[in-house]
C-alpha cells in the first residue's frame, strides 16, 4: 500500500509539473505573436514618420518638418533588431527579416538623398527622385513583407498553441485520474485505520493489558504515519535528484564521447531539474503561506523595506540602485508574512532593473478610499505591457530574460488577501512597473 501511494503521488506531481509547463509555453507562444505584430507595426510607423518629415521639408523648406525624419533615423534600427529577435520561432522568419532589412535600407537611402539635395538647395533634383515613385514601391513592398511575417507568426503560433492545448488537456486528465485513484487509496487506508481503532476498543473492554498493548501499537502506528509522510515529501524529490545526478555524470564521464548536441541535451536536463526543484520549493512555500496562522502585531514597514534593500545590496554589491523609502509607514499585520511579501516585491524590482542604467526603486504610500493603508513598490525597470496587467501575477518574462519561477507575485497576492487587502499593478514596456497593495484595519482573519 505504501509503495502504491508513493508511486501515485510521484506520478501526480509529474503530470502536474508537465501541465504547468504546457500552460507556460502556451502563454509564451501567444506573447510571441503579440510581440512580432507590435514590432512590425512600430517599424512601419517609423518609416511613415520618416517619409512624412521628408515630404514636409521638401514642400516647405523649413527644418522643423524634419523632426520625424531625424527621430526615425535613431529608432528604425532598434525596431528592426527587436523584430529580428522575435522571429526565431517562426518557420522561415529569417528570410522576411533579411528582405525587410534591404527594403528599409533602400527607403532610408532614398529619403536621405532627397533631404541632402534639398538642404543643398537642389529642390528640383530632390523632387525628381520623389517623382520616380520608387520610394512608394519600396514602402508597398515593406508593407507586404511585414504583413507576410505577421501572418506566418500567427499561423505558427496557432499551430503551437493547438498542440500545447492538447498536451494541457491530456496532462490535466491524467492528473485527475491519478487524484481520484489517490483518493480511493486514501479511503482504503482510512478504513483500515478505523478497523484497527475498533479492535483496540474491543480489547479495552476485556483486559487492561490489552489496552496497554494496543495503546503501544497505536503509538507505533502514529510514528509510522509520521515517517510515511516524511517519506512522501522526501521521495518526491528523489527521482528528480537522480535524473539530475545521472545527467551530470553523463556530462562529466562521457562528455568527450558526446557531440555538441548531446552535451547540450545533458545540460538542458540538468537545468530542467534545477528549475523543477525550485518550482517545487516555491509551490511548497505558497502552500505554507496559505495554511499558516496569522499572528497580528505592529510592524514598521519602512524598517522592513530598509533591511531588505540592505540585504539586496550586500548580495549584489556591484549594483548602483537609488532606493527611496517613505519613513514611518506602520501597519498591523503578521510580520513574517508581510516580510515575505516585501521580499518578493523588492526582489522583483531589483531583478527587473538589472539592465537599467540609473536604476531606481521607491517604496511609499498612496491614497486608497477602500482600505486603511495602500502601499506601493515602484521601479524603472523592464516593465510590462498594460494589456497584460491582469496576468501580471503570472510569469510574463521568460527565464532566459530574467531568472525566477514567477510564483513570487502569486505568494504576494495570497499574503495580501489573507490580510483582507488586494493587489494590482501599473506599468509600461521598458517603462517600469508599480505594484500596489492595500491592508485593512485590525482584526483581519
Amino acid at each position: 500500500m505504501r509503495a502504491s501511494v508513493i508511486l501515485l503521488l510521484i506520478l501526480f506531481a509529474g503530470s502536474a509539473a508537465l501541465s504547468v509547463r504546457a500552460y507556460v509555453l502556451y502563454e509564451r507562444a501567444d506573447l510571441t505573436i503579440v510581440s512580432i505584430t507590435a514590432a512590425g507595426d512600430s517599424l512601419l510607423i517609423e518609416l511613415l514618420n520618416a517619409e512624412t518629415g521628408q515630404r514636409g521639408y521638401l514642400l516647405t523648406g523649413k527644418p522643423v518638418y524634419l523632426q520625424p525624419y531625424d527621430t526615425a533615423l535613431s529608432t528604425v534600427g532598434a525596431d528592426q533588431q527587436r523584430l529580428g529577435s522575435q522571429v526565431s520561432s517562426v518557420p522561415g522568419g529569417g528570410k522576411y527579416v533579411v528582405e525587410l532589412k534591404s527594403l528599409v535600407a533602400t527607403k532610408m537611402a532614398e529619403l536621405a538623398a532627397t533631404v541632402n539635395l534639398a538642404r543643398a538647395g537642389n529642390h528640383a533634383g530632390a523632387l525628381k527622385i520623389v517623382n520616380t515613385n520608387e520610394g512608394l514601391q519600396v514602402m508597398d513592398n515593406a508593407r507586404g513583407v511585414i504583413a507576410d511575417l505577421q501572418r506566418a507568426a500567427n499561423t505558427a503560433g496557432a499551430s503551437r498553441r493547438s498542440a500545447l492545448a492538447a498536451q494541457l488537456v491530456a496532462f490535466a486528465a491524467l492528473a485527475a485520474v491519478l487524484a481520484v485513484t489517490d483518493l480511493l487509496a486514501s479511503f482504503v487506508l482510512r478504513r483500515r485505520l478505523r478497523r484497527a481503532g475498533k479492535e483496540i476498543g474491543s480489547l479495552n473492554a476485556n483486559l487492561e493489558q490489552q489496552v496497554q498493548n494496543r495503546t503501544l501499537h497505536l503509538v507505533r502506528a502514529n510514528k509510522h504515519l509520521e515517517a510515511f509522510a516524511y517519506s512522501i515529501a522526501h521521495d518526491l524529490r528523489t527521482p528528480l535528484r537522480g535524473i539530475s545526478g545521472f545527467a551530470e555524470a553523463l556530462a562529466e564521464d562521457y562528455g568527450g564521447r558526446l557531440d555538441e548536441t548531446g552535451r547540450e541535451y545533458a545540460g538542458r536536463v540538468q537545468e530542467g531539474c534545477t528549475r523543477m526543484a525550485t518550482i517545487l520549493d516555491d509551490l511548497l512555500h505558497l502552500s505554507q503561506v496559505t495554511q499558516s496562522d496569522i499572528n497580528l502585531q505592529d510592524v514598521d514597514l519602512s524598517a522592513e523595506v530598509t533591511a531588505i534593500c540592505d540585504q539586496l545590496r550586500a548580495r549584489d554589491p556591484g549594483r548602483q540602485v537609488q532606493v527611496t523609502i517613505q519613513e514611518g509607514v506602520r501597519v498591523t499585520a503578521d510580520r513574517a508574512l508581510i516580510r515575505s511579501a516585501l521580499d518578493n516585491l523588492l526582489g522583483n524590482a531589483w531583478k527587473f532593473t538589472s539592465r537599467r542604467d540609473g536604476a531606481a526603486i521607491e517604496f511609499a504610500t498612496a491614497p486608497a478610499g477602500d482600505a486603511s493603508l495602500c502601499c506601493y513598490v515602484r521601479d524603472n525597470g523592464a516593465g510590462f505591457d498594460p494589456a497584460y496587467a491582469a496576468k501580471l501575477f503570472q510569469r510574463l518574462h521568460t527565464p532566459s530574460e530574467f531568472p525566477g519561477t514567477g510564483i513570487g507575485l502569486a505568494s504576494v497576492r495570497r499574503i495580501i488577501e489573507r490580510h483582507g487587502g488586494r493587489t494590482w499593478a501599473e506599468g509600461a514596456v521598458d517603462g517600469g512597473a508599480t505594484i500596489y497593495f492595500t491592508l485593512n484595519a485590525e482584526g483581519t482573519p
